[in-house]
């Protein structure tokens, strides 16, 4: 019966869900480059660590404090935080592609616009041209 009342659904209840589905996407996608931000800052983190030696005093933040402690104990922990970091992104990402896929396919159901916002690249365009003259002085 799920799949009956779906087929029942106005235009406007369609693209209502279309545009909820598109923004939960949207967010994963937010998550997701946060994520990567983070893991290129580990990564950063241990290279700048590596060549050091293991007893060298270094400091880490854990919850908004920063702690001392030496480069044996904190290369560990980095390594394992951007491993963490790098899996949670997989699953995320393999989460958006999920997403994606059921919102491309709910739109060709109901006949719904698949490009999101129809016109919304060019305004774009236009703003970021519009920001690149208002600094020039003469």
């Amino acid at each position: 019966m799920a799949g009956d009342e779906e087929d029942e659904i106005d235009s406007g209840e369609a693209q209502a869900r279309l545009e909820q589905m598109r923004s939960s996407c949207e967010a994963l996608a937010r998550k997701i480059n946060q994520l990567e931000l983070d893991a290129n800052e580990h990564k950063l983190v241990c290279e700048a660590l590596q060549p050091l030696d293991a007893g060298r005093k270094c400091f880490r933040m854990i919850g908004g404090v920063i702690v001392e402690r030496t480069v044996s104990e904190v290369m560990p922990a980095v390594e394992l935080n951007m491993s963490q970091i790098t899996e949670t992104m997989k699953k995320l990402t393999d989460q958006l592609k999920t997403q994606q896929a059921a919102a491309d396919e709910f739109a060709a159901k109901h006949r719904l616009n698949i490009a999101r916002g129809g016109g919304g690249a060019p305004k774009e365009a236009e703003e970021a041209e519009e920001g690149a003259s208002q600094g020039v002085l003469i």
